[in-house]
């Protein structure tokens, strides 16, 4: 969902400009308090703020930053901006935003491969020096196979090489 926060009278125009270009429910709030309280309910892909509201103070921004969570902030001015260059920034923003998760996302992916790569190196060693070991019991060398093919298998699908 969109959030947009503005007191102007396009602010209804806008929401519907936006949920047509996007594609994604917009919400309007006139003011900041009905913005924060919208913000704690829900999550939002982005936060559209005309610039109007926040010319009073930097505590107001503050405040709404506090709360964004991972919506992407977008400050417009409708008092000067055509509803086509709304929609063009808050587009842009919703790539950028999805190009971004989607970094962190293959970040965190080889994070992981990184981290279980070691691991599974030491399973897999670690259990061919046990089966190795001389008169191991029958029962023991079963279960340290199964370990073996386990953990030879989870290498497999994660791409880890040999």
């Amino acid at each position: 969902m969109i959030l947009l926060i503005t007191t102007s009278a396009h602010g209804q125009e806008c929401t519907v400009a936006l949920l047509a270009a996007t594609r994604i429910k917009t919400e309007l709030a006139r003011d900041i308090r009905t913005a924060l309280v919208r913000l704690r309910e829900q999550e939002f892909a982005a936060v559209v703020i005309d610039e109007s509201l926040l010319e009073p103070s930097a505590k107001t921004i503050d405040m709404l930053v506090k709360h964004l969570g991972r919506a992407a902030p977008i400050f417009v001015n409708l008092a000067v901006s055509r509803m086509e260059r709304v929609v063009r920034d808050v587009q842009a923003a919703l790539r950028r935003a999805e190009q971004e998760r989607s970094l962190a996302r293959h970040a965190a992916e080889a994070d992981l491969r990184s981290q279980l790569r070691g691991e599974l190196t030491g399973i897999l060693i670690g259990t061919q020096q046990a089966l190795e070991t001389p008169a191991l019991p029958s029962a023991a060398e079963a279960k340290l196979k199964s370990v073996y093919e386990m953990a030879d298998k989870i290498r497999s699908r994660l791409g880890v090489a040999n």
